[in-house]
């Protein structure tokens, strides 16, 4: 597998150079991310942050001129969140930020290394035996990640709908590499989700044109995949819907879930829950994921005047959809059309389980009285000491583990008490000019240089684009995938206009006239 600067390289126009940090940490424990079923355990969740930077030669101004300083500045960084559960690992793209000090040009680099990233980290994400899923929520806002960046009049902000557009074209990007590639038996489908936009109709101005075609199903879908990923979860159809939706960090929907388990006294802390409203586990007001989506509609975050989306791209197996049951599939159509309520289908579910659960557990303890353990002999073999949390059906000759890079020259692994820090700082800092943006770039790196007990210069990595990308190739796509309209009017020839045959000559006798210069001796004044 490449590593991550080869994959920029191979992406990046061939004239563009820049310097690359990346940072990141290990899968730690951490809260649930989806609310568990009444009566059962939380889901063991695990969570890995990683960060990139790209920085620019400065531009420092003189005499009303630029310059290219020796220092760099950063010029875009993203960051992105990976859960990972039993049965699914979740990408969230957190943050991601421009300065504005990067030329525009086309095509656009920050697109290109948002896609190239995004590609790059699934790819070393994939599991045999787990989905995975990236997921965002797109707001337009000034700054995300870059404190005074907005002051400059370089960045180019993105309106509410250019934005969502902006990251339905990237996540796009990855469904196309996806498909060209032969013997892939994997694809991606997307799914979109827009509050106070009903239909598909309304959905589509965020879509690229060509997204449905004859040959092949539609690569965006309006609504959202929770439901199908409950069923890869292993949860039962009549599961309460605060079981369906994640929590993920600064999103609305978590936001709005907590609300709705205030409501009902319903918290994730076993301590101050209540027993009776947690074991129905169900809300007052909403009762499915349609119902949900409705009320978000109200809130403040999608009803102040500003779109926003809720964008997903799920990893499908080509095998595993060819020989999908129906009844799989007729288990999520009745989920989501039925109109029972929470309590009283899990309510049923529960009892048709029980008798089964207490079956099984009275076979499980008549069969382990009868074992019984004989005496070990023989000589003892020594093990290997193995890693504390290590996956004990990997072993160490092989490829690296699921999504952890062990390169230290080219990505620091932080503690997740350091990575939090390291981003603190990078809120803090200004970069409101080009001086001061370069001073606050060397202020972080030297900062995350202490951290991780490295020199600034040891863990920088060079990226040099060697991809040959043309203006025209460029132009040929307006964006969205689809043909450029070509503007022809410079080369229609324009009709003249008609004039009135009384007022021809009259026109004729005034331009010979203006065209006939008559010289005139000067006469000599008298004195």
């Amino acid at each position: 597998m490449p590593r991550l600067k080869d994959a920029l390289a191979g992406a990046l126009p061939k004239d563009f150079n820049c310097r690359m940090r990346y940072i990141h940490t290990s899968p730690k424990p951490c809260d649930p991310l989806f609310s568990a079923p009444p009566g059962e355990d939380p889901e063991r969740t695990k969570l890995a942050s990683h960060f990139l930077t790209i920085s620019t030669p400065s531009l420092s101004s003189a005499n009303g001129f630029e310059y290219r300083d020796a220092g760099h500045h950063f010029v875009f960084a993203m960051e992105i969140l990976v859960y990972s559960t039993r049965r699914l690992i979740a990408m969230f793209v957190s943050k991601a930020d421009s300065t504005g000090y990067l030329p525009r040009r086309r095509p656009s680099p920050v697109r290109v290394i948002a896609t190239t990233f995004l590609k790059w980290l699934s790819d070393r994400l994939r599991h045999p035996r787990k989905r995975l899923v990236i997921s965002l929520f797109a707001r337009s806002q000034p700054t995300y990640l870059f404190p005074g960046s907005a002051k400059t009049g370089k960045k180019h902000i993105l309106t509410d709908h250019q934005l969502t557009s902006w990251w339905v074209r990237v996540l796009d990007s990855l469904i196309r590499q996806k498909a060209d590639v032969p013997n892939q038996n994997r694809d991606w489908q997307g799914y979109i989700t827009v509050p106070n936009f009903n239909g598909m109709a309304e959905v589509r101005r965020f879509l690229p044109p060509d997204n449905v075609s004859s040959s092949a199903k539609p690569r965006w879908k309006r609504g959202d995949p929770l439901q199908e990923l409950a069923i890869t979860r292993g949860l039962p159809e009549t599961v309460p819907t605060r079981c369906l939706l994640p929590r993920f960090p600064d999103d609305p929907k978590g936001r709005f879930i907590q609300d709705l388990d205030d409501e009902v006294g319903l918290t994730e802390d076993t301590v101050t829950a209540s027993p009776s409203k947690k074991k129905q586990g169900v809300w007052l007001s909403v009762k499915n994921l349609d119902t949900f989506w409705t009320v978000m509609e109200a809130r403040q975050e999608c009803s102040s005047g500003q779109v926003v989306g809720f964008l997903w791209l799920v990893e499908e197996r080509r095998q595993d959809e060819a020989s999908c049951s129906g009844t799989t599939r007729a288990h999520v159509q009745s989920s989501q059309s039925t109109g029972m309520n929470d309590s009283q289908t899990y309510d049923i579910q529960q009892n048709k389980s029980q008798p089964s659960q207490t079956s099984q557990s009275s076979i499980g303890s008549q069969s382990s009285s009868q074992k019984r353990r004989g005496r070990l002999t023989g000589p003892i073999t020594a093990r290997q000491p193995r890693l504390k949390g290590g996956s004990c059906n990997i072993s160490a000759t092989s490829e690296p583990s699921f999504g952890l890079i062990n390169d230290k020259s080219d990505a620091p692994m932080l503690t997740s008490e350091g990575y939090d820090c390291a981003m603190q700082i990078l809120l803090q800092l200004d970069f409101s000019s080009a001086e001061g943006a370069a001073q606050s770039t060397a202020k972080w790196v030297s900062e995350v240089s202490g951290m991780v007990a490295l020199t600034p210069e040891s863990w920088v990595v060079e990226v040099c684009g060697t991809a040959e990308i043309t203006a025209l190739s460029d132009q040929a796509q307006n964006g969205n995938g689809a043909p450029a309209t070509n503007d022809l009017g410079s080369l229609v020839r324009k009709k003249k206009r008609k004039v009135d045959d009384s007022l021809e000559p009259t026109i004729a006798a005034v331009d010979e006239a203006s065209l006939v210069n008559t010289l005139v001796g000067r006469k000599k004044l008298k004195a």
